[in-house]
């Protein structure tokens, strides 16, 4: 009963609030099962969740009425995030033989900020964190002779959801290190790179076999930007690393900031009042005294060990890898709960412990849930969906919408189901032989920061350009 609340409990949470902040990758995903093609569902750098999500659209969502994407994506997230917690849930109640504790502690992580966001928003990064959970469930259980093959399946399952989390091998290699015996450890080696390797591999060979280099003559070129991933994101498909520069562990510091509460990261350009900052002050001060407190004693060294490691490889990596990037911190709750489950077992009166851990969950949720989950709730605060909006009302049905990318491109494609280019996936000569071809029957709309791109100036220039409202930074090609 109490490992179904640790599942129910998180996911009623989450579904009855869901998100209006629809950020772009969701969204893309949502057009790419709407409109069937089979080559946008997998991606080289997640590969199976917009796969995945299809499955759970088609055959779960739409026959019980999800008739769009985008919600039954969401609902999906939430699933995937509550099936991890469970996973956490076991994992921590075999760690404290406290059932009630265990659910404590990972509600409290159910509610830290990027935790919450990114369970209810349509994303990639639950399907990562589910894997890992049950990954590390298994890895801290008892040895038996199939331990590590099923270690090595759920970790696999958590690459195939985001390929960043091969850098989970360092920890698991830690924890088989320090196996009883040398020839234990080398059996548990084998077995565990052994069945990982065939787990990540074999998918993404029949995706590419299958769905990638098959079809046009451009086949090679198409399979080389696949590959490259999210490195490709660029105007001419070139390789570029998101990289920050020095500035990298600075802006991971902040990011940690932001991804345990959202007032440093209120939605919507919301302020924080002086009470909500000294709510945040009070589930602070709760988690360093709950962390600080895991250092007390060496009984536990190998779990403490595993956890810090855990956290310090894949900061090292996040600081040369879009930093800033909140939802990348979501697996962090899983070490944080090991830390935190040492720091309250080292507290002997309960009392104490449920002081504690009482003060973490509400003042965490109570912060979380005002600046970030309930705003993200109403679509009014979601700028840029109304600006869509209005401007579908503003302008003729058969108009085509010239854009520079990202949200207001895609935002126009999904909600209004009007036609939208980005421009700078649009050559030139193109370009102004199609705006031609489209004045001809309907009218044709530009974005006002476009006239700022020196590049585009001269095939604008020739057009009077006339303002759509005062309130929306749209001009029409007359």
């Amino acid at each position: 009963m109490i490992a179904f609340l640790a599942f129910i409990l998180p996911l009623g949470l989450y579904i009855s609030l869901p998100s209006t902040m629809w950020n772009f990758d969701g969204v893309a995903c949502a057009i790419s099962l709407e409109t069937g093609g089979t080559f946008y569902l997998f991606h080289s750098n997640h590969l199976l969740y917009g796969f995945l999500g299809s499955l759970f659209w088609r055959f779960l969502a739409k026959p019980i009425g999800f008739t769009r994407a985008l919600p039954a994506l969401q609902l999906f997230t939430s699933l995937l995030s509550a099936l991890g917690l469970l996973g956490l849930y076991h994992l921590l109640d075999r760690q404290t033989r406290n059932p009630r504790l265990a659910l404590g502690i990972t509600l409290a992580m159910a509610t830290f900020g990027a935790f919450w966001v990114w369970s209810i928003e349509a994303q990639v990064y639950s399907l990562g964190f589910l894997g890992l959970a049950w990954a590390t469930r298994e890895l801290l259980d008892d040895w038996t002779p199939r331990k590590y093959i099923k270690v090595a399946l759920w970790h696999g399952l958590a690459i195939l959801g985001h390929v960043m989390h091969i850098l989970w091998i360092l920890p698991v290699l830690y924890w088989i290190h320090k196996e009883k015996s040398v020839d234990h450890a080398r059996k548990s080696y084998r077995t565990y790179l052994g069945w990982l390797a065939p787990t990540v591999a074999i998918p993404y060979l029949l995706v590419l076999a299958l769905v990638i280099a098959r079809g046009s003559p451009g086949r090679r070129r198409r399979t080389w930007i696949w590959l490259k991933g999210s490195a490709a994101l660029t105007t001419n498909r070139h390789w570029q690393w998101h990289n920050a520069g020095w500035a990298g562990p600075w802006i991971w510091c902040q990011t940690t900031l932001s991804s345990l509460w959202g007032t440093i990261w209120p939605y919507g350009g919301m302020a924080p009042g002086r009470m909500l900052w000294v709510i945040t002050g009070i589930s602070a001060a709760a988690l360093l005294i709950i962390l600080a407190l895991a250092f007390r004693s060496e009984q536990h060294r190998r779990i403490r060990t595993f956890s810090l490691l855990w956290l310090g490889v894949y900061a090292l990596f996040l600081w040369t890898w879009e930093p800033g990037t909140i939802c990348y911190r979501m697996t962090e709750i899983i070490p944080l709960a090991l830390l935190a489950t040492l720091g309250l077992q080292s507290l002997k009166k309960p009392i104490t412990q449920w002081s504690l851990l009482a003060a973490l969950i509400i003042s965490t949720g109570t912060v979380n849930l005002i600046t970030e989950a309930y705003p993200m709730s109403m679509a009014g605060r979601n700028a840029l969906y109304q600006q869509a909006l209005t401007l579908s009302q503003t302008t003729p049905d058969n108009s085509l919408y010239l854009t520079g990318g990202g949200a207001p491109w895609i935002y126009i494609l999904y909600f209004t189901g009007r036609t939208a280019w980005n421009v700078h996936l649009v050559p030139p000569e193109l370009l102004t032989s199609n705006i031609a071809r489209y004045r001809r029957g309907g009218k044709v709309f530009i974005q006002s920061e476009l006239l700022e791109d020196t590049s585009l100036r001269s095939i604008f220039s020739i057009y009077q350009l006339k303002p759509v409202a005062p309130d929306l930074p749209w001009l029409q090609l007359e």
